[in-house]
């Protein structure tokens, strides 16, 4: 008995246990209080003046893996409830399977080819113009917190934000666990981030504010031990993570309820990209662009409560986020962007008329293969999608480039390439394609940035292979990363 009184996952446990009593109680009891109100209500929250906005950006999140998207694991309860009166799209697709790429594009609303961030030392150029700093300049409060480095300041990623900031870590790496085949370098672990925006929410929910809020430990497959409830595969641990995820999340909604400012915040739950278990090959992510690395998730939490989910099954992309979020809260758009606001299609599902006009009618997808091998030329990949068609392009400069397609409508999880089948279609997209990406190359702005040798060792621990010509064996060179 003194052993077990001793010991610190006694002490751990019981904390666990207090944490789901309270979180259970306060969702059962105090939910409920925020306002339910019909979809029509939607379009009215442009006319608004005291709208907030939590971005919860999780790295590495597939859709397929959230019960609101169907899976038979309780990974994520407490956004499944959350989502019972939000609004869900079921089709978003994000625009590259890795971080740097994917996020330029949802941040700035563009595509790949117009803002031009395919590599490791590209970083987005002064004169972009961010969300944050629209929302800054129209008075809100920004702050960001982010633990992946690839969206860091000298990426170009903190234009506007009046704080910017990776927390600092609070607690031993011991507590957690982590799967044996995936990378785990970074220090700390989302509960300091999760901290340092319930702190925000506590001393600024009385403000007008926009948070940023980049979540790591599904990227890293991290989670605490109460967390380990689907085993100890590569997929569980994944699982394990998600759940973990999905706890901190509740963390920060309770701080807004708390904060009274629960009814007056619009909270957003997105992924950068999604995460391969060998569907095609591959393990992880920033390897190719199938459906696994770039479906994603994508839920609007309104500041009241729908009478139901509110589903929008027409395709979207990660391009449309930003700006549909400022077409709600009333501010100026994004200059230039490739992305449009989704309010008239969620207005028109919301009405039950036909929501076809007013979704995207295609998407794009870029990944340059060789993105973090210094010295060599850029090896391009980009998926172009015109429903119900996606074709897949490997170096499209060339005149006979390698081509993949798939019919989506017939084969979903794109397992079966019909390019010999279909060559008409196929040369009709590679045209198409072709003619996108050299329009939209004409205004891109990335600039390239020295990364030293500390911050590339941050990076590497992220585990991604950032390597010099010297690293790199002959023999290797046309490897992926």
């Amino acid at each position: 008995m003194r052993r077990l009184l001793d010991s610190p996952w006694l002490y751990f446990g019981l904390a666990a246990l207090l944490a789901v009593y309270t979180l259970s109680t306060f969702f059962e009891l105090r939910f409920p209080a925020r306002p339910t109100k019909g979809a029509e209500e939607i379009a009215k929250l442009p006319e608004r003046d005291d709208l907030n906005i939590v971005f919860i950006l999780v790295d590495t999140l597939r859709a397929d893996r959230l019960g609101s998207y169907g899976y038979e694991r309780d990974t994520t309860p407490v956004l499944d409830m959350l989502t019972k009166g939000s609004i869900r799209f079921e089709d978003v697709r994000a625009h590259s399977s890795w971080t740097k790429t994917s996020m330029a594009s949802l941040w700035t609303g563009s595509n790949p080819a117009r803002h031009g961030v395919h590599r490791f030392s590209h970083a987005l150029a002064e004169e972009e113009l961010l969300p944050a700093e629209i929302l800054q300049q129209a008075g809100y409060e920004t702050v960001g917190i982010y633990r992946n480095g690839w969206v860091g300041t000298n990426f170009g990623f903190g234009q506007g934000f009046d704080t910017y900031v990776s927390p600092r870590s609070k607690r031993n790496m011991e507590r957690y666990k982590t799967s044996p085949t995936a990378p785990s370098g970074l220090d700390g672990t989302d509960l300091d981030a999760t901290q340092a925006a319930v702190e925000f929410i506590k001393t600024h929910g009385g403000g007008r504010f926009m948070m940023y809020l980049h979540y790591m430990d599904l990227h890293q497959y991290l989670y605490e031990a109460d967390s380990a409830l689907f085993g100890t595969g590569y997929s569980d641990v994944y699982d394990n993570a998600l759940h973990w995820t999905d706890r901190n999340i509740s963390q920060v909604i309770v701080a807004l309820e708390e904060a009274g400012a629960a009814d007056r915040t619009i909270v957003v739950l997105a992924s950068d990209h999604g995460e391969a278990f060998d569907e095609h090959g591959v393990e992880g992510h920033a390897k190719d662009l199938h459906k696994e690395v770039v479906a994603v998730p994508l839920i609007f939490i309104l500041p009241f409560w729908l009478e139901e989910e509110l589903t929008i099954s027409n395709p979207v992309r990660n391009i449309d986020i930003w700006p549909t979020l400022l077409d709600m809260v009333g501010a100026d758009p994004l200059p230039e962007a490739d992305g449009i606001s989704l309010l008239p299609l969620i207005d028109a599902v919301a009405q039950g008329d036909d929501p076809t006009p007013h979704a995207p009618t295609n998407a794009m997808a870029s990944l340059d293969l060789t993105w973090g091998r210094v010295g060599m030329d850029p090896k391009p990949l980009v998926t172009y999608t015109e429903w119900p068609h996606r074709i897949h392009i490997t170096n499209p400069d060339l005149d006979d480039p390698k081509t993949q397609l798939y019919d989506l409508a017939a084969d979903s999880e794109e397992q079966r390439d019909i390019s010999d089948e279909d060559r008409e279609r196929a040369r009709e997209l590679l045209e198409t394609t072709r003619e996108e990406l050299s329009e939209l190359s004409k205004s891109a702005t990335a600039i390239d940035v020295e990364i030293d040798e500390i911050r590339l060792n941050q990076l590497r621990a992220l585990g991604y292979a950032i390597e010099t010509p010297l690293q790199v064996p002959v023999e290797d060179t046309e490897e992926t990363p």
